[in-house]
């Protein structure tokens, strides 16, 4: 799996976590499911920025026509962190995490739309498939290894 391909993957995943939490929206009482489905997404959003910056974005910033929008998405990255810190002290089914959780989705559908149709293409013209397949083979390694997710961690 290649690196932007590995990326487009995370991103669906956290639309769909997204979605499952808009649910909650409509509970009465706390349902741990969706704790669960938050910390899922918590996770994932916080990896994904992990890999994504010490992979992808550090490729990328090598590239004159990438560097600019490789700065505005780390700065985009603080608010998606701000975001979900602000989430985690929110029960689901309450209106203001369905207001920030709104917002959060706005976020990162717009982040997603940016870098899928400008620096991805971006990534594969400058990097080419041989090198994008080993950033996705590095990026699998990271995701699933364990100090990189204690790392994550003490990142929040």
């Amino acid at each position: 799996m290649t690196a932007t391909e590995l990326l487009k993957k995370d991103h669906q995943k956290a639309l769909g976590l997204i979605g499952e939490l808009e649910d909650a929206g409509h509970q009465v009482g706390t349902d741990p499911t969706y704790t669960d489905t938050f910390n899922h997404l918590n996770e994932l959003l916080m990896m994904h920025a992990f890999i994504e910056e010490e992979v992808f974005y550090l490729e990328m910033k090598r590239y004159d026509e990438s560097r600019d929008m490789v700065r505005e998405f780390r700065k985009r990255r603080r608010e998606f962190e701000r975001s979900l810190s602000h989430l985690s002290t929110l029960a689901p089914n309450v209106e203001e995490f369905q207001e920030t959780l709104t917002d959060l989705r706005e976020s990162i559908e717009r982040h997603i739309d940016e870098e899928e149709s400008e620096l991805f293409p971006l990534a594969e013209e400058f990097c080419g498939p041989q090198r994008l397949q080993e950033m996705g083979r590095r990026m699998e390694e990271m995701k699933y290894d364990s100090r990189a997710k204690a790392t994550t961690i003490k990142r929040r």
